[in-house]
């Protein structure tokens, strides 16, 4: 008899991982790419708010060939609520009991390499599934708020304080942050494996266009923020 099989399962994800390392540079961890890497491409899958009974549109391809993931749509009034929905891409390759991501838990922030079209103002990033007691019943992970560039593309810097898993489900917006109380603060056990990231479009009607290039963990282990080839950079 052979090994089994979810030894060969765990020893092909311990590859991957290296070969994720080899390709970020030192103090840093590479978590998503667009060209078919190896270890940071990903299954993404796109959801709009129709599923809460709102109108606004959105969809998420993969151009291999430019090494980017692009994010499109239009986020528009909810009826019953009033107010602006969401549309998000959300990776969807998770498989029970094996690692999906690297371990983060030296890092100090995330970096997203992005271009947008336009200032859409409602551009969010969530990693986790963390959810608070007393957290917004469709509200899980952490979630950020960034302002991409427009036009070029450029580093956006979120520190992890900047996240929190407390935050309102029909807005987006932090209902307490991590500065308010360290409990909302990403977690040991999330930064080891995050499991799951999307990029949102939230809060704010008008049109996504939004280019991603990589996702990255920075600061790691000490090490100082690498830089992400010549783009420029912005702190959240």
């Amino acid at each position: 008899r052979g090994p089994p099989r979810w030894l060969g399962a765990q020893l092909l994800a311990s590859q991957l991982w290296a070969g994720a390392g080899a390709g970020a540079a030192p103090g840093e961890v590479l978590l998503a790419t667009f060209g078919g890497e190896g270890g940071t491409t990903h299954a993404w899958r796109q959801m709009n708010d129709p599923v809460m009974g709102g109108r606004s549109t959105g969809s998420f391809r993969v151009a291999e060939e430019d090494g980017v993931g692009i994010f499109d749509g239009e986020v528009v009034d909810v009826p019953f609520l009033k107010a602006p929905g969401f549309i998000k891409a959300q990776t969807s390759d998770a498989i029970p009991f094996m690692r999906a991501f690297p371990d983060i838990s030296s890092c100090k922030a995330i970096a997203l390499v992005v271009k947008a079209s336009s200032a859409y103002a409602g551009y969010r990033f969530s990693f986790g599934n963390a959810h608070p007691v007393e957290g917004k019943f469709f509200a899980y992970g952490f979630k950020a708020h960034f302002a991409p560039p427009t036009g070029a593309f450029g580093q956006v810097e979120l520190p992890l304080e900047s996240f929190t898993d407390y935050w309102d489900d029909a807005t987006g917006d932090p209902i307490k942050t991590c500065q308010d109380d360290d409990k909302y603060c990403p977690d040991a056990n999330t930064l080891k494996d995050m499991r799951t990231m999307a990029i949102w479009a939230e809060g704010v009607a008008g049109k996504v266009h939004l280019e991603i290039r990589e996702v990255r963990a920075i600061r790691c282990g000490g090490g100082d923020a690498a830089g992400g080839g010549e783009a420029p950079r912005f702190h959240v």
